[in-house]
């Protein structure tokens, strides 16, 4: 998987090593090969990219729906750029287009313009993308 250290984290998570109840709760309901799989279809795909597979699509939904709580557990908050990208993905994972901003709203617009810039991309692959995010950070920031 192209995601070693989120795939340590959901081990670590599975065998109730580490981590929150609710985080390894989620990690429970995760086929690891199914997610390992769609993540390495998707990734190696365009902007459309999405896997068919039953199984993998529910693993690639449990696997981003385990990044988003995991991400509560960095040991620091990231930095304003990985927060607006870890947004944009999360927003296109849910299908959600934000509000557009006003004028004056400058958090607003940096949110919406970080979302408009890949709201083309299909809902699989910003998943995929959210969960690499959140591997990144894993690497960079660390967990409790």
């Amino acid at each position: 998987m192209s995601v070693p250290t989120f795939t340590a984290a959901l081990t670590a998570s599975q065998n109730k090593e580490k981590y929150s109840a609710k985080v390894q709760e989620l990690a429970a309901a995760i086929n690891a090969d199914a997610l390992s799989s769609a993540i390495e279809a998707i990734l190696s795909g365009g902007d459309d990219a999405t896997v068919s597979d039953a199984e993998q699509s529910k693993a690639l939904t449990a696997g981003f729906e385990y990044a988003t709580e995991l991400v509560k557990e960095l040991k620091s908050s990231p930095g304003n750029d990985d927060k607006l990208k870890l947004y944009a993905f999360f927003k296109r994972s849910k299908n959600e287009e934000p509000a557009a901003p006003g004028a004056f709203s400058f958090e607003a617009k940096y949110k919406y313009n970080a979302w408009k810039e890949i709201k083309d991309i299909s809902q699989q692959r910003a998943q995929a993308l959210y969960i690499q995010k959140v591997n990144a950070l894993l690497e960079s920031i660390g967990t409790n």
